[in-house]
C-alpha cells in the first residue's frame, strides 16, 4: 500500500474508533421514534451543527447475513431491498476491507428533498463482538459532482451488527448516521425526514430478510 493509500486507512481506522465511542455512549439520547421492532434516537452531533441519529433493532437473522444485507455494494442485497438507494458504485478498491463508494439516493418527502449522492470512504471490520461498516464522506477527484444529484456529506457513520452470545440466529443492528444533505433546505424539514427514512430502512431490511429466507422464526 502506498503512503497515500495508507493515509486513507489511518483516516478510516480513526472513524471506526469514533463510531465505537458513539456506540458506547449511553447518555444524552432522545427518542424520536419507537416501535416494537426498533428505536430511533438522536443527540447533538460533535461533528457539525446537526444531529447524530442512532437506530437500533433486534433481528431474527444471523449477524453475518444481516451484515451482508446492509453493506452497500453494487452487487449485494442492499441494492435490491433498499428502495431509497438508487445506485451504488465503487470508485476505488484499496484492499478487500477498504474502499471508496458513491451512493445515490432517491428523492424524499414527496419530492421536497431531491436526489442526493454521497462519496464515502468505507472500512469494514469483523471482531468477536460485531461486523461493521465505518464511513465518512471525502472529496475524491475520481467521483466528481453529477448535475442529476445534490452532493451530500456524511460525517462519521456506519452500521454495527452485534453478535449475541449463545444466539447465532439473532443479532442487534445499530445504525449511526449524521448526514449534511446539502442544498437550501429548511433545517426542520431535514430533521423530521431522517427518523422516518431510518424507520423505512429497518422495515425494508426486515422484509428483505424474510423474503429471501434469511429470517429465523
Amino acid at each position: 500500500m502506498s503512503a497515500f493509500d495508507d493515509d486513507y486507512r489511518k483516516k478510516a481506522e480513526k472513524i471506526a474508533e469514533t463510531l465505537q465511542e458513539y456506540f458506547r455512549e449511553k447518555e444524552g439520547w432522545h427518542v424520536a421514534k419507537k416501535t416494537k421492532d426498533f428505536t430511533i434516537s438522536y443527540r447533538a452531533s460533535k461533528e457539525f451543527d446537526g444531529y447524530l441519529y442512532k437506530g437500533e433493532a433486534l433481528l431474527n437473522a444471523p449477524p453475518k447475513a444481516v451484515f451482508d444485507y446492509v453493506e452497500p455494494l453494487p452487487d449485494g442485497p442492499r441494492a435490491k431491498w433498499d428502495k431509497n438507494m438508487k445506485k451504488i458504485e465503487i470508485c476505488k478498491w484499496f484492499t478487500k476491507d477498504l474502499r471508496i463508494n458513491r451512493a445515490c439516493t432517491a428523492s424524499a418527502c414527496m419530492g421536497l428533498i431531491s436526489p442526493r449522492d454521497f462519496v464515502d470512504l468505507i472500512l469494514t471490520k469483523e471482531t468477536d463482538e460485531y461486523y461493521s461498516t465505518n464511513a465518512i464522506s471525502i472529496d475524491y477527484e475520481g467521483c466528481p459532482p453529477d448535475k442529476k444529484f445534490v452532493r451530500g456529506w456524511n460525517w462519521p457513520c456506519g452500521m454495527i451488527c452485534c453478535k449475541i452470545p449463545g444466539e447465532p440466529n439473532k443479532c442487534k443492528l445499530v445504525s449511526l448516521i449524521q448526514p449534511s444533505i446539502g442544498g437550501m433546505l429548511p433545517r426542520t424539514l431535514v430533521d423530521s425526514a431522517i427518523p422516518g427514512s431510518m424507520t423505512e430502512l429497518f422495515t425494508q431490511l426486515q422484509n428483505g430478510l424474510k423474503e429471501d429466507g434469511k429470517w429465523v422464526s
